[in-house]
């Protein structure tokens, strides 16, 4: 069976009103972050934890996938979510875990075109009261050690990423519409039971 004929079964009955509700905060962040794409959002304290989380934890793995692991687990976690709601027939989790990835790469996106400039301020995990000694920022290191890229790319990968991170969170803005386009057709056009008609007799 189809996710699209998935998705038209799941919509029978559904309720549109909280669905709808969702969808219209989420085109609301979408066009924010198009007009200022550096821009906190709620999901930025998860993703941060998330982000630093992931250092140590792919640390197992050598000093590249140490700096790249903070990277690749803030994006995870929507993939993650998504397949937890998917398994509990949550279909609507796929627009919100979509915009919530697309947010992940806005903010991955800010993390890159910092990497000469180092305005933001550096957040990483340590022992007690002293924050751990690091010799690079995580793009400064990565982007040194990508073929093909160096530092100097730093706002032209950035801006390549924002362009995806808008593609990202439109197409999952506009499968939410289309959600709820099918939960409506659903819901108003439900087959009526046929009324038994009346035996006629002569």
């Amino acid at each position: 069976m189809s996710i699209k004929t998935k998705i038209e079964d799941w919509s029978e009955g559904r309720s549109m009103a909280g669905r709808m509700v969702l969808v219209i905060m989420l085109a609301a962040l979408g066009a924010y972050l198009a007009v200022r794409p550096d821009s906190w959002t709620p999901f930025a304290p998860l993703d941060l934890v998330a982000h630093e989380v992931g250092h140590p934890l792919f640390s197992f793995f050598g000093e590249w996938m140490t700096y790249a692991g903070g990277t690749i687990l803030q994006h995870l976690v929507p993939l993650i979510a998504l397949i937890i709601l998917l398994k509990q027939d949550e279909y609507f989790g796929i627009p919100l875990c979509g915009a919530w990835f697309a947010v992940n790469l806005y903010e991955t996106a800010r993390y890159i075109a910092d990497t000469r400039s180092q305005v933001l301020p550096l957040v990483t995990l340590g022992t007690g009261d002293e924050p751990a000694m690091v010799k690079f920022t995580d793009w400064e290191y990565l982007l040194d050690r990508i073929p093909g890229l160096s530092i100097e790319y730093d706002t032209n990968v950035a801006l390549a990423v924002r362009i995806f991170a808008f593609l990202a969170m439109w197409s999952s803005i506009g499968f939410g519409v289309w959600m709820l386009w099918v939960m409506h057709k659903k819901n108003q056009f439900r087959p009526e039971l046929e009324e038994p008609q009346d035996d006629v007799t002569n």
